[in-house]
């Protein structure tokens, strides 16, 4: 899909965010900013709505309860995703019979898929 440039403006502090994590990321600003785009552009409108109004009415201590919240789903989504993905690897592994030799090399090059 080809890419457009939107322009957003942002206060200091967040600009300063999001310079420091393209740095650790090795990722360009926008990048960042892309990132963030397409997550708030997938919610529904009512949560969209929910977080301005969090934003505006609710304190830094609301904000960080939602970020801990959403930190929380999204590591939990990681593992599921891992998980899957593994559990789907596993379907296709090859377990010796008891007392039947292991080939070294065979092990360590399913280790190796299994991990990639």
């Amino acid at each position: 899909m080809p890419a457009r440039t939107i322009s957003a403006y942002a206060d200091e502090e967040t600009a300063r965010a999001v310079e420091q994590i393209a740095e650790l990321e090795d990722r360009s600003p926008a990048q960042i900013a892309a990132a963030a785009l397409r997550f708030y552009a997938r919610l529904p409108s009512e949560a969209r709505a929910a977080f301005r109004r969090i934003e505006k009415l609710g304190t830094e201590a609301d904000l960080d309860t939602l970020t801990r919240a959403i930190t929380r789903k999204t590591l939990d989504a990681e593992w599921e995703v891992a998980h899957r993905r593994f559990i789907g690897d596993m379907t296709n592994v090859r377990v010796p019979a008891a007392g039947e030799a292991v080939d070294e090399d065979d092990l360590l090059a399913e280790a190796v898929r299994l991990t990639q």
